[in-house]
């Protein structure tokens, strides 16, 4: 028998037992009321929570971000500048390229040493995989402002709109991690033609209830996760604003390589970090409609422990309050003549 005919099972048994209390009460509902409804608000109140803390790692072909504040900063190892022709881009040259990076027929190619660089606020691009092991970045147009901001990575190259910094599979691979503050989107929406979907991941809602605040702030306690889940190939992942659909939300994490070279795709983890209950899970698989992560009370019933065992003792105070009613009638019954 599974695990949820036994979770039926019980709370037949225990509807039962209230049934059975309630008419030995005579029908006083105040009293069950208050024999009831005063613990469960006890546990209710102390499992209420304050902040919720969703996390996603995954491993993904592509992942397009928007930086928020603060500004972000990364030590790049040997790259690629691959800043656009214009006007002065070979159509015939680039259709004839068969090599690997930028096209030279499109891209005027520029070699960048170790190199640190300033993104600032509103600036928009996107990371994606390329299979022979290679990253790309390549910067969109701005999301947040209509500033242009600058990003310097030399003092004489700048990072401009649709130009693509590319770093070798080799060099990618010593790097450790690469933070980042602001908006995310993880994988695109499977299709066809479509190549920087998210191969596989997992996510986990994290909870922190009222009984951990202190007056000088939270205890020292994990989190509880109430709910947990995995992540297949095609979905996209993102985070949304629960104040404006067109808000974008503040999250933080990091890029890396992944453990095995061998492996396809780049690693990633985003959080919306837990003091903030604004942003909340989005994930679009595909043919299916886009569905948000939402923990209800049962999840955290479930998951918590206190609200299990409140809940014990609650049930085994009802079979002990029924035992001793029956008890009382016994001895209260006149013998038959």
């Amino acid at each position: 028998m599974s695990e949820g005919s036994y979770d039926g099972i019980d709370a037949r048994i225990s509807l039962r037992r209230l049934v059975k209390l309630f008419r030995m009460s005579g029908g006083n509902l105040r009293f069950l009321t208050v024999l009831i409804g005063t613990p469960l608000l006890v546990i209710l109140l102390y499992s209420f929570p304050l902040a919720q803390n969703y996390v996603v790692e995954a491993r993904t072909l592509s992942a397009r971000m928007t930086v928020l504040e603060p500004d972000v900063f990364w030590r790049l190892p040997r790259a690629t500048l691959c800043r656009e022709l214009g006007d002065a881009r070979d159509l015939v040259k680039a259709s004839q390229y068969k090599g690997e990076g930028c096209n030279p027929g499109l891209f005027e190619t520029i070699t960048l040493e170790e190199t640190e660089i300033r993104i600032p606020r509103g600036v928009q691009f996107l990371i994606q995989y390329e299979p022979n092991g290679s990253l790309l970045f390549q910067r969109l147009a701005n999301r947040l402002t209509n500033e242009k901001p600058i990003v310097r990575l030399t003092s004489s190259e700048v990072w401009s709109e649709n130009s693509v910094l590319r770093i070798n599979g080799s060099d990618w691979a010593k790097v450790t991690l690469l933070e980042f503050a602001g908006d995310i989107v993880v994988g695109q929406e499977a299709g066809s033609g479509v190549s920087g979907y998210l191969i596989d991941g997992r996510y986990e809602v994290r909870e922190l209830f009222l009984r951990q605040f202190r007056p000088w702030g939270y205890s020292n306690a994990d989190p509880t996760t109430v709910v947990a889940g995995s992540l297949y190939r095609g979905d996209r992942v993102a985070f949304v604003s629960q104040s404006r659909t067109d808000e974008a939300a503040l999250l933080t994490g990091f890029i890396a390589p992944l453990f095995d070279p061998g492996a396809r795709g780049f690693g990633i983890v985003v959080s919306n970090g837990a003091d903030t209950t604004n942003a909340r899970l989005a994930i679009k698989s595909f043919g299916a409609r886009e569905s948000q992560v939402t923990p209800s009370w049962i999840d955290r019933a479930l998951r918590d422990p206190l609200l299990l065992a409140l809940t014990a003792i609650l049930g085994f105070a009802v079979t002990s309050l029924t035992f001793a009613v029956e008890i009382r009638k016994l001895n209260l019954r006149t013998p038959s003549d």
